[in-house]
């Protein structure tokens, strides 16, 4: 019998962070979604993914310059928590968003609701 774990638990492995507060990395697989046929898309399987950390703080002279000249504002506020959707770094250092209730599974163990 494969083994199960709850959506809470397969965050509380996301979300988890070392002393520094890097993130620790997990093997993932999810779907992705078609909205306009709403329909399950692709299955993703990454290995040795990481959680984005969110880049709050003090930004630099520069990008304060640039921002400036460039007459852009700061980026808007994603609201992962209400979009059910999360930020994920893969090994290549390539960025990907997943929605977490097209979770699959997580290191393993399968994700349920």
């Amino acid at each position: 019998m494969e083994e199960t774990i709850s959506l809470k638990d397969a965050l509380a492995i996301i979300d988890k962070k070392d002393k520094e507060g890097n993130a620790y990395p997990f093997d993932i697989t999810f779907r992705s979604l078609q909205r306009n046929s709403k329909t399950g898309g692709k299955l993703y399987e990454y290995k040795q993914v990481k959680k984005l950390r969110s880049k709050k703080g003090i930004p630099s002279k520069t990008s304060l310059i640039k921002a400036v000249q460039s007459g852009t504002t700061s980026k808007r506020n994603p609201n992962h928590f209400e979009n059910r959707t999360r930020n994920l770094e893969l090994q290549n250092g390539q960025k990907k968003k997943i929605h977490i209730r097209l979770i699959i599974s997580i290191n393993g163990k399968k994700v349920i609701y």
